[in-house]
């Protein structure tokens, strides 16, 4: 039998697909129901052969109006009375589900009749599409990634991507699964099941820019519950205070500022005090005033990530205890996800290492079910979270190392899908391979300048650091004498620790440009990166 043909079972109660086996009863006269005639005249006779073949294709077990995710699995059997059918089945726990809406967007390609009320209605069809081929194309999808993201077991998952690969696009997918919009008030943030920090959360946060009349700046909140909720009704203020501080400086103190604003709430308009905007100025103690002052951009980065912070810091606390009726706030009992894209933007890499150790020392504290989700395009970032959270105790134990602690790479494909691909936990960063690719490639098109020289360096530390050599002069080609070849001082004098590439003079000589490629060369060939990666793959 043809794989190219499925199965569609389409029922109204989404119950009948929550577990994991079972059997479901249809009428007889909905089988066949949105079936092409060449198909009915195949299985419509219902004899031996016909229910062995059915056995055969994949099986969409979906819901009316796609109120729940299409699972995967097959039919085992299939009992035949005179006005009703019997059907036993089993769902697949090698797929992951549909997500809601999938069906109704690849309807064309799925062969349902969208246009004819098929989605609507309790029936049994067969339909002519490659299941498999279409589940492995889902997998490439941000939403296919999503679901092997939340299928995952590890408590923690960290994922590497380039920017502009769909990170922040990824937080929102999988808020949209686990707390869809449709399944909780508009005005109350998904928190009840996941708490997500991404670009949009920056975004709530803005600079007051009409110093005209000369206006202080103030750093201005845009309305939503997020804030409010932390700083009125959890009452973190002074918390939040505190953890900016330790990450800048304890004289930089912000004041927030609140104002009566209406809300919904059940339906009815409320009054309340809503935290409207943030001024920060320096506290002397000598009682001189230094006024309201604008935060670099790297200190409003560090602002935002403390009121954040502070958040995730009371739920650990609260979730920590066991019990929930002795836990002070039941606000959290749902939360099942953290979703963490990005908090370190702007940021020097002397912040971004400590944002990262106190973000791995938080995770570790958490006892509770919650699961943390952390993706970033910063290696420093990556590097150091990798570090911190493989220390951890658990981790060092076979058994735990696989259920504790995941990384991957999200990717985009050839065909401009996406790729969660596994950072083995026994493998190097494999960050320096991109900066190799973006060398060659600049070193074909002729067009290399100095700062270039600075990314060979990067690529030469982190090799150095993997393959434990005190420095990375050593993986230089080494002159007829055996000592160190002069090439490394012309990296040296090229190489700059400046993190600015405009501050390089780009001109080169012909000579220079020979000197880069002859050095790639001998680090591709000699430490055989392409040869490794390929084998991994």
């Amino acid at each position: 039998m043809s794989q190219k043909l499925y199965n569609l079972i389409m029922h109204s109660d989404p119950k009948f697909w929550s577990g994991d086996s079972g059997y479901v009863d249809f009428p007889r006269d909905r089988f066949l129901e949105y079936t092409e005639d060449h198909l009915k005249e195949q299985f419509q006779t219902l004899d031996q052969d016909a229910r062995n073949k059915l056995k055969t294709l994949p099986t969409l077990f979906s819901v009316e109006h796609e109120n729940a995710d299409t699972r995967i699995g097959k039919i085992t059997n299939i009992e035949v009375q005179p006005n009703r059918l019997r059907i036993y089945f089993k769902l697949s726990e090698e797929n992951y589900p549909l997500t809601k809406g999938v069906l109704q967007k690849n309807w064309q390609e799925l062969n349902i009749n969208e246009s004819d009320f098929e989605f609507y209605r309790t029936h049994w069809a067969i339909k002519e599409c490659d299941i498999l081929n279409f589940y492995k194309a889902y997998l490439k999808t941000l939403t296919g990634i999503v679901h092997q993201l939340k299928g995952a077991d590890q408590k923690v998952q960290l994922i590497y991507a380039f920017n502009g690969t769909g990170k922040t696009r990824l937080s929102r997918e999988f808020k949209q699964l686990i707390s869809p919009k449709n399944d909780v008030d508009e005005t109350v943030l998904s928190r009840d099941k996941i708490l997500y920090y991404n670009a949009f959360t920056e975004d709530l946060f803005y600079w007051d820019n009409d110093l005209t009349l000369d206006a202080e700046p103030k750093l201005k909140i845009q309305p939503n519950s997020f804030t409010d909720w932390i700083l009125v009704d959890q009452g973190q203020d002074q918390n939040v205070i505190a953890n900016f501080q330790r990450y800048t400086s304890d004289k930089l103190t912000p004041r927030f500022h609140s104002e009566s604003r209406e809300r919904h709430q059940n339906g009815k308009k409320i009054v309340v005090q809503s935290i409207v905007e943030v001024t920060f100025s320096i506290e002397t103690g000598d009682n001189v005033d230094s006024g309201n002052l604008k935060l670099s951009k790297g200190e409003e980065s560090n602002f935002i990530w403390s009121v954040f912070y502070t958040l995730l810091e009371q739920v650990v606390s609260i979730l920590n205890v066991p019990e929930p009726d002795e836990r002070e706030t039941n606000v959290f009992d749902k939360l099942e996800y953290i979703f963490i894209d990005d908090p370190v933007s702007s940021l020097d890499d002397n912040h971004v290492i400590e944002l990262a150790v106190d973000l791995a020392e938080l995770i570790r504290l958490n006892e509770s079910s919650v699961k943390f989700i952390i993706s970033t395009h910063n290696p420093v970032f990556y590097n150091v979270l990798c570090n911190e959270l493989v220390s951890d105790d658990k981790s060092r134990r076979p058994y735990w190392r696989g259920k504790w602690f995941g990384k991957s790479r999200l990717e985009r494909s050839e065909e401009g899908g996406y790729l969660l691909v596994p950072q083995p936990n026994d493998s190097p960063f494999s960050y320096h391979l991109h900066l190799l690719a973006k060398l060659k490639a600049v070193i074909d098109s002729g067009q290399v300048e100095k700062y270039h020289f600075s990314l060979l360096r990067n690529i030469l530390e982190k090799t150095a650091t993997f393959l434990g050599h005190k420095r990375w002069e050593h993986l230089l080609p080494s002159s007829e004498d055996g000592r160190p070849n002069p090439y490394a001082k012309r990296i040296l004098n090229f190489s700059s620790h400046s993190k600015h590439s405009a501050e390089e003079v780009p001109d080169l000589e012909p000579q220079d440009q020979k000197v880069l490629k002859q050095l790639i060369d001998h680090i591709v060939s000699t430490h055989r990166f392409w040869q490794e990666q390929e084998s991994d793959d």
